[in-house]
């Protein structure tokens, strides 16, 4: 009978602290006395989870939240203060930049010594080499020293040799995010050529497209604990509460459609798109008219309240949002009614996926409260378009003149003509 396999990251318990001395001479001062003259500061505290073979685990959450923290001991590189770590498989990770590059080094040598760092023989280093050097398109510049190079350029070579590993389980920190827009797209395709191989990824990011795009379970840390650990959809919706929270002081429902929606004053019910035949679509054509609906019901009096909605790109990216009160519309809403506003538009947008979220508010004097909002609430898909801009959104350009002269003629800023059209200009300096 096979044993039962072991998961790739197991974790119980885990805490870390740090003691924070207000100035130096206080950590002599406590050794000393042996009385503590510090306070604790508490990075993780009591995180457990287990991640499977073959997983792909994103972790999500603000600033501080203690996610680099659990990477870097994840990958080795800290200790913990208490609680039990197992990771089992040869590991590649990708942390702070640089981390085990030395500067006077080149960049040649720093191949060596990073991928001797991520447990790479000589050998294999030998045989990847130019492959290396290729991925990080640095060959210019490969044989000078590693301080010499740009930020952007140390991070090709960082990332460059960690992705040359073949890993058992792929640790990936935030400092993916530093390398140029092209680069970026390797390097996904790379993630995601590794994640195909059937390697179990563990990332911090906070691009929640991409934790949507790549993930099949997402974690969100906040003050060094773990406080949602589900699918992706769901632990969004956890990050996007937590958010609206931290901005409104206050609790907020956010959550997808399903959840409980009893208490609230009022819920957001749907949103449609119609069009001029005042039928129900989900494809949109670029410059044709609709009519986005939304509607939600009231379960009490509310005096002044607010429906809005946005758009948002198949990467999680807000780009456009308005609500009723923005289009000068006031409501005053009566318990049981269902409000329904209706928004016209021309559609600029350009070709792809998108989704509306939709959601409602109380203002209340000065502020404006969150009552419900829904993230995900309706996608749908824009086509044409795409030969008059590319983009995701069409500000309406129009070409307005070109001028053509001779080389040896300089333009000023004055020569820019009332009228419009094409000109040639053949006068001589």
């Amino acid at each position: 009978m096979r044993a039962p396999q072991l998961p790739a990251i197991r974790v119980s318990g885990l805490s870390k602290m740090y003691k924070v001395y207000a100035k130096p001479a206080d950590l002599l001062r406590e050794i000393v006395t042996r009385r503590p003259r510090h306070k604790e500061f508490w990075a993780l505290r009591d995180v457990s989870f287990e991640v499977a073979r073959g997983e792909i685990v994103g972790v999500i959450g603000r600033n501080g939240a203690g996610k680099s923290t659990l990477l870097k001991i994840l990958a080795g590189t800290l200790d913990r203060t208490a609680g039990d770590v197992d990771v089992n498989g040869r590991i590649s990770a990708i942390l702070e930049l640089g981390t085990g590059f030395n500067g006077e080094y080149t960049g040649r040598e720093n191949i060596y010594m990073g991928g001797v760092c991520l447990g790479m023989s000589r050998s294999e280093i030998d045989r990847k080499l130019q492959e290396i050097i290729d991925f990080s398109e640095l060959s210019a510049v490969i044989d000078q020293p590693f301080k010499t190079y740009s930020s952007g350029m140390q991070a090709r070579l960082t990332f460059s040799v960690a992705m040359s590993v073949e890993p058992e389980i792929f640790i990936i920190d935030e400092a993916l995010a530093a390398g140029d827009a092209l680069f970026q797209e390797k390097c996904f395709r790379r993630i995601k050529s590794i994640v195909d191989s059937g390697a179990t990824v563990f990332f911090v990011s906070h691009s929640v497209g991409l934790i949507r795009e790549l993930c099949t379970r997402a974690i969100l840390m906040n003050n060094g604990c773990i406080i949602a650990d589900s699918t992706p959809r769901n632990t969004i919706y956890a990050y996007e509460k937590l958010l609206e929270e931290e901005r409104a002081g206050r609790s907020v429902a956010l959550g997808p459609p399903e959840a409980d929606t009893s208490e609230l004053a009022a819920v957001m019910l749907d949103i449609a798109v119609v069009d001029d035949n005042g039928r129900k679509v989900t494809n949109l054509f670029w410059s044709e008219d609709y009519i986005v609906s939304v509607r939600c019901i009231c379960h009490r009096d509310i005096p002044e309240l607010c429906i809005g909605f946005r758009v948002i790109t198949a990467y999680d990216e807000s780009i456009y949002a308005t609500n009723t009160e923005m289009c000068g519309g006031a409501i005053s809403a009566k318990a049981g009614e269902i409000i329904e506003a209706r928004f016209r538009f021309k559609n600029r947008l350009g070709p792809g996926q998108y989704k509306f979220g939709c959601g409602v508010r109380e203002r209340n004097g000065d502020r404006s409260d969150l009552i419900h909002f829904i993230v995900d609430a309706f996608p749908f898909c824009v086509f044409g378009g795409g030969h008059h801009f590319s983009g995701s959104f069409d500000l309406d350009f129009s070409l307005d003149t070109v001028r053509q002269y001779e080389q040896s003629r300089a333009a000023s800023s004055q020569d820019v003509p009332a009228s419009h059209g094409i000109e040639s200009a053949s006068a001589s300096a």
